[in-house]
């Protein structure tokens, strides 16, 4: 005699397991810090010099100060991003030396390989004004999805398509990230820079650095 098993396939009737998480479950804990990067600014990740800067570039993109070489220039930086463990947001900051605060025009963090010049992922001057930011030469700033969705919306028209917000996969420049989920995706592909610009190094930037992940023997 076959004896017929109770079936618990079917959605809704199967039992819950007896198993136990290998790891404490609390959902508060998504506040915590998680992933952490780091990234070095120099002249010398920029992707070339300023007379470099192609024809075609609108003016808000050209130098409007004198532009030095990447070897003359004295600027460096140290930036850090924390990324909540929900990744609901993202603390950034940024430290920075042998730079003119009042020269500074634009700081962005942006999607793009190393010395590639990528689209705006973060425009800090739309979170608060980056000179006040940086007048004691030290920033530090709490960055969430709607500071991500602004940059994309501000994307108006052909020129904007192309530097304002990051496409999620390569293959598909219209699908755009707006989380920091999306941001922290990029980081971990090391596809994520930051990217100071002054009034004399606009196109290319002053001084950038590259974001890599931060080792655990780092953290202070």
């Amino acid at each position: 005699m076959v004896i017929a098993q109770e079936d618990h396939t079917a959605t809704g009737t199967r039992p819950e397991s007896e198993r136990e998480s290998p790891v404490a479950l609390d959902p508060s804990a998504g506040d915590e810090i998680g992933l952490i990067y780091q990234a070095f600014l120099s002249p010398q990740q920029e992707g070339g010099e300023e007379e470099d800067t192609p024809r075609f570039v609108p003016d808000v993109f050209r130098s409007t100060a004198p532009s030095v070489t990447r070897e003359e220039r004295p600027g460096r930086g140290h930036g850090v991003i924390e990324f909540t463990s929900d990744f609901s947001r993202a603390y950034v900051y940024l430290a920075i030396e042998n730079v003119d605060v009042e020269s500074i025009a634009m700081l962005h963090i942006h999607c793009g390989r190393p010395g590639q010049l990528g689209p705006i992922l973060i425009d800090f001057a739309q979170i608060g004004d980056i000179q006040a930011f940086l007048a004691d030469g030290v920033m530090n700033v709490e960055v969430t999805n709607a500071d991500i969705e602004a940059v994309v919306n501000d994307g108006d028209g052909l020129i904007g398509a192309f530097t304002a917000g990051c496409p999620i996969v390569s293959d598909n420049p219209t699908d755009k990230v707006k989380t920091i989920a999306g941001m922290a995706y990029i980081a971990r592909e090391g596809d994520l820079y930051f990217n100071l610009h002054t009034d004399g190094q606009m196109y290319f930037g002053d001084i950038r650095g590259q974001v890599v992940p931060l080792d655990d023997d780092e953290v202070g």
